[in-house]
C-alpha cells in the first residue's frame, strides 16, 4: 500500500467543505469572500498549508477606484495552519509517514472556523485597522476605506484616508487620491451595505 500524498489527503480532506483544487491550491467561494488553502513545499521544511481570505466585492470597487491601473489585488488575509495549531506559527510535516493525514485533519479541524472568522464585514474592517486612527501601510488603509463604504459607512470611508503620513510616496499617493476621488463621486450614495 503507497503512503498517501499531501496533494490527495488535502483533496480528500477540503471536497468535502466545498473547496475545488487547482494545482496545489484549494478555493471556494463563499458570498463574496475567497477562501483558499495553499500546500506550501520546501525541500529544506517539509509541507505545510496556508489560509487565506479576500472578499471579491471590495476587489472590485478597488478597481473601480483605480481603473487606470491594475492593483496588484486585494491584500488577502493569510494564516498558516501551524498558528491555529497550539500557537505553533511555523508547522512542517517533513519525512514523516502521517505527515499528509496530519496535515488534512488539522485543516479539516481548524480550517472552518478560522474562515467563519473572516467572513463578516465587520470583521474585514477590523483586520484593516478600523479602529486604528495610526496609518498602517497606504493598502490597508485603501482597504479599509473601500470596505466602510461597502458598510455604508461613507464619512468614516472618508476619514480612513485623510491625513497620509508625510513619508507616503509614489505610486501610494496617486492611488490614495485616486479613491478620494472616487469616494467623492459616490456622497449621494449609501454605499453598498454587505450583509456578510
Amino acid at each position: 500500500m503507497s503512503r498517501k500524498s499531501y496533494a490527495s489527503a488535502l483533496d480528500e480532506a477540503l471536497k468535502p467543505l466545498g473547496f475545488q483544487r487547482q494545482g496545489k491550491v484549494w478555493s471556494r467561494l463563499v458570498g463574496s469572500v475567497l477562501e483558499q488553502i495553499d500546500l506550501q513545499v520546501s525541500s529544506i521544511a517539509g509541507s505545510t498549508a496556508n489560509l487565506w481570505t479576500k472578499d471579491v466585492a471590495t476587489e472590485d470597487l478597488l478597481r473601480e477606484a483605480i481603473p487606470w491601473k491594475r492593483p496588484i489585488g486585494i491584500i488577502q488575509e493569510g494564516y498558516r495552519i501551524g498558528g491555529l495549531m497550539e500557537g505553533n506559527l511555523d508547522r512542517w510535516w517533513k519525512n514523516d509517514p502521517n505527515g499528509p493525514v496530519e496535515l488534512a485533519e488539522a485543516l479539516r479541524l481548524h480550517a472552518p472556523a478560522y474562515f467563519e472568522s473572516r467572513r463578516g464585514i465587520e470583521d474585514q474592517a477590523r483586520y484593516f485597522g478600523r479602529n486604528s486612527p495610526k496609518w498602517g501601510p497606504a493598502p490597508t488603509r485603501i482597504y479599509l476605506a473601500l470596505t466602510l463604504y461597502r458598510m455604508g459607512e461613507f464619512e468614516e470611508a472618508n476619514q480612513a484616508l485623510e491625513n497620509p503620513p508625510r513619508s507616503l510616496r509614489e505610486p501610494w499617493t496617486t492611488q490614495v487620491d485616486s479613491v478620494r476621488a472616487w469616494l467623492q463621486s459616490r456622497k449621494g450614495e449609501a454605499g453598498v451595505r454587505s450583509k456578510k
